[in-house]
């Protein structure tokens, strides 16, 4: 089944984040503890709250921006998943049409058939096979400077789930100052007639600080979980591919040049006087 189409805009984490930012910058800051004036405000007997209205009481700005950055956080973990698995980091498929070729002596086809993409694999022995001609060192040398490259694309796209485990405790935290504010504020003005007033307040907008601890901890969780998938992929990308490239025939492939341009150096030449 094909998967829906994520906006373009929404795919770089960065224009992500600036629009969470953006939520939080945009509701006015009144709201922040909205929800605590009226905990003190209302009787101890008044009207039992939803689910919603419970999340809602760390402050409407904050709390949106949680659950949006929440989602980000399980987009991130869903995508990363799918593209840092084995079986499309290395696809058994082009790993097959890749040996096929150069066992047939089609370097020229094995070349073109990974230029196509589709794989950090084929991305990977691209590179090797443009050094091929360059000798052994050479192409090992292209193909892991590749390998770290794709693994460091995948890398860095999880490394916003570690931003997020650190920068969603302190949103949390920041709702919970910002309503204890306010709280007081109303409690200095009133008076503390009836003292659960007051830790109803404090119980309300403490929901900010748990709502960024239920985002930080499966953030940090999925971050490592997901790292050592990544290392684990690319640690069997190598061996495959430093395995089919230490069986190549490099003294028939020597100053063969499979890249596009098919720029071979000549021979030095010797200026008349």
């Amino acid at each position: 089944m094909k998967l829906p189409q994520v906006p373009s805009s929404f795919r770089h984490p960065l224009l992500c984040a600036a629009a969470f930012a953006a939520v939080a910058l945009l509701v006015p800051a009144d709201l922040f503890a909205q929800a605590a004036e009226v905990a003190v405000a209302a009787p101890s007997g008044g009207v039992k709250k939803t689910l919603f209205d419970r999340i809602m009481g760390g402050g409407p700005a904050f709390m949106i921006t949680l659950m949006l950055t929440s989602v980000f956080m399980v987009w991130l973990i869903i995508d990363t998943v799918i593209r840092s698995s084995r079986k499309k980091v290395l696809p058994p498929a082009h790993d097959a049409r890749v040996r096929e070729l150069l066992a047939a002596g089609f370097y020229g086809e094995a070349r073109a058939f990974c230029a196509q993409g589709g794989s950090s694999y084929l991305s990977v022995v691209r590179a090797g096979l443009d050094q091929v001609g360059a000798g052994r060192e050479a192409a090992e040398e292209a193909l892991l400077a590749e390998l770290d490259a794709e693994k460091a694309h995948h890398q860095s796209r999880i490394s916003y789930l570690s931003v997020i485990g650190v920068v969603t405790p302190m949103i949390g935290l920041t709702g919970t100052v910002f309503g204890m504010i306010k709280a007081f504020d109303t409690l200095g003005q009133a008076g503390v007639g009836d003292p659960g007033k007051l830790s109803g307040a404090i119980g309300t907008v403490l929901v900010a600080t748990a709502g960024g601890l239920v985002v930080a901890i499966p953030a940090f969780t999925a971050y490592y979980v997901l790292r050592n998938l990544i290392s684990g992929s690319f640690k069997e990308l190598e061996k495959r591919a430093l395995q089919l490239f230490r069986r190549m025939p490099y003294d028939q492939l020597a100053g063969a040049s499979l890249d596009e341009s098919g720029f071979v150096p000549g021979a030095p030449a010797q200026r008349e006087a």
